[in-house]
């Protein structure tokens, strides 16, 4: 049982040193009572970086609302017709 549990904590403790952070997050090792290495990450978000937005023109925005209409002309037209028996 001894022996068990102490591969676990092993194993537990290598798969923590060996876990992948993502960037922006650094990690440093600390240990519990001189023997077990725990990790302490730390976030540090990315400076966010100015990207430029697309213009629409008219044109554009009139193709796009002559598809959003036609789309829902298409989806109305489609519903069930009642047949009375």
């Amino acid at each position: 049982m001894v022996r068990k549990f102490g591969l676990a904590i092993l194993l537990a403790t290598l798969a923590g040193i060996a876990s992948a952070t993502p960037s922006g997050v650094s990690c440093t090792t600390e240990y519990f009572w001189g023997i077990f290495p725990y990790e302490v990450c730390t976030y540090n978000p990315p400076r966010k970086h100015v990207v430029a937005a697309p213009e629409m023109d008219a044109a554009s925005a009139v193709a796009g609302l002559t598809l959003m209409v036609g789309g829902l002309a298409v989806l109305r037209g489609r519903r069930r017709k009642v047949v009375n028996v």
